[in-house]
């Protein structure tokens, strides 16, 4: 098995992963910012422990501290947006707006790694897009769910492709680790500005209590771990459009856990999602042309 192959296993069990983040945000009922404060600050902790006991940890200069705390910080916000959009509207539609990241990817990408824009990634993007217009155009009046889930798409391409530029010369677990504790202290900050750091932000239910720590643990320490690892033999936009997956499950899951119901729009649009992501596998699949010896050349 080839190490592309292997991750791109590897990320698709995080996609399974990622689309029960959505149905763990429904079952908390605690606000999408303290939702967002534990997950990051239990996920950081734990991934900080697995480094210590492993003494893994690596020296890193301050400019990449910074860097990595400035990414840690949007994946804050982004997570934020995303359960707030959640808790306004429905799990598939949070789901389905954060499968545009790739639209926001195909143009980030270019002038992240300074190279020519590909057309045929921005044409998968659109069909992604499409399937999303069809599976929501009966939604289309929850205007703050989409809004708050077109950010978090935004801003998940933005730190995706921040992250493809920081993994090829930094270890993603440590990286996860800066990247989780950076978030953790500008919710905490963000919280004691608005006067919500107080015995509110720790009582909660055992349920609750329960659902965070699978939510941080299992959806986050690992799940963030693996999808930055996976990005030393994938592309951002690969990993974008394999988590375009996401919203299918999430709504199959919606459905079973919360009886949302899905109507002949749904399949339509799941069809052309699936087919835009299978797509664009088989074409990065294709070995590439060798180019013709030019004549009197061997």
């Amino acid at each position: 098995m080839t190490p592309r192959t292997r991750s791109l296993l590897l990320l698709h069990g995080v996609v399974v992963i990622f689309g029960f983040t959505g149905i763990l945000g429904k079952l908390i009922t605690v606000a999408a910012e303290p939702l967002v404060f534990w997950r990051v600050a239990i996920g950081g902790g734990s991934t900080a422990c697995y480094l210590t006991l492993r003494k893994r940890w690596q020296p890193w200069g301050r400019s990449d501290l910074w860097k990595a705390a400035a990414i840690g910080s949007i994946v804050a916000v982004h997570w934020v947006t995303f359960f707030a959009s959640i808790k306004v509207s429905s799990v598939g539609l949070a789901l389905t707006m954060l499968a545009t990241a790739p639209l926001f990817v195909g143009l980030l990408e270019p002038l992240v790694f300074k190279r020519r824009l590909v057309w045929r990634e921005l044409w998968m993007a659109g069909i992604v897009f499409a399937g999303i217009a069809v599976v929501f155009q009966s939604q289309q009046d929850q205007v703050l769910g989409m809004l708050l889930g077109l950010a978090s798409a935004l801003l998940a391409a933005i730190f995706s492709t921040l992250n493809g530029v920081l993994v090829r010369r930094l270890d993603p677990v440590n990286l996860s680790a800066v990247e989780l504790l950076s978030a953790a202290v500008m919710m905490l900050a963000w919280l004691g500005v608005r006067g919500q750091v107080g015995p509110e932000l720790w009582t909660m239910s055992g349920s609750d209590w329960m659902w965070i720590l699978l939510l941080a643990v299992v959806a986050t320490s690992f799940a963030f771990m693996v999808s930055i690892q996976v990005l030393k033999d994938l592309s951002p936009f690969e990993s974008a459009m394999a988590i375009n997956l996401e919203p299918v499950y999430a709504i199959v899951l919606a459905w079973w856990f919360f009886g949302e119901r899905l109507g002949g729009s749904f399949y339509l649009g799941a069809g052309l999602v699936i087919g835009a992501v299978f797509m664009d596998t088989m074409w990065r699949s294709r070995p590439a042309k060798k180019a013709k010896p030019t004549p009197g050349h061997q």
